[in-house]
């Protein structure tokens, strides 16, 4: 039994110091919002990030831009729900969105933080919204070496 303890360890020590912790993964989401485009996107760094924002450039590898692009500003993003209504984008989010520097974004954002220990998955489904699955492709990349 020991061995056997042992040699996983070693097999999970292994895939660590293979996996390349320092190339990024990302993912991207096409939301129309009358007729303009938003883009959700994600990218994913090392262990301790997940990033998340929110911007006009359908570009996967131009951002977050703190002048132009709404961001999420920590390690996670948690749960975010969202919807379209008269051409404004609602988030009902567990994290907040930090708004663009140079105000030019052209879509109207409207936000409503839950704290994690106060949101609920019910509550924003009864609310109309949709919950944001931003899965990471990893065909998608942006090798800026």
């Amino acid at each position: 039994m020991l061995i056997k303890k042992l040699f996983l360890l070693f097999l999970m020590g292994q895939m660590h110091c293979s996996y390349d912790w320092d190339s990024a993964r990302y993912g991207i989401q096409k939301v129309l919002v009358g007729e303009h485009s938003i883009y959700f996107k994600r990218e994913i760094r090392g262990r301790n990030y997940d990033g998340l924002s929110i911007s006009t450039d359908g570009n996967l590898c131009n951002g977050p831009s703190a002048k132009t692009d709404y961001f999420v500003d920590s390690e996670t993003p948690g749960r975010v729900f969202f919807k379209v209504e008269n051409n404004v984008l609602q988030i009902y989010s567990q994290s907040v969105f930090t708004a663009p520097q140079n105000n030019d974004f052209t879509i109207l954002i409207t936000q409503k933080y839950i704290p994690a220990q106060d949101f609920s998955e019910n509550d924003a489904i009864k609310l109309g919204y949709t919950e944001l699955l931003l899965p990471i492709d990893s065909l998608k990349n942006c090798d800026k070496k």
